[in-house]
């Protein structure tokens, strides 16, 4: 079942894959995930989706 994260200030997308997967190379997954979400546009207070 994915989760959801709530995007926070200084948050990066590799730090979230590191922070639920141990590997901030997946951060893609994440991306993916939420339509391709711009890793240099991300905003504080967004919810992304987190895929198991």
């Amino acid at each position: 079942m994915a989760q959801q994260y709530t995007v926070q200030a200084g948050d990066t997308l590799f730090s979230i894959a590191q922070h639920f997967y141990k590997d901030g190379n997946l951060w893609g997954k994440i991306s993916t995930a939420n339509n391709n979400v711009n890793p240099n546009s991300l905003q504080t207070g967004i919810v992304l989706q987190i895929p198991d």
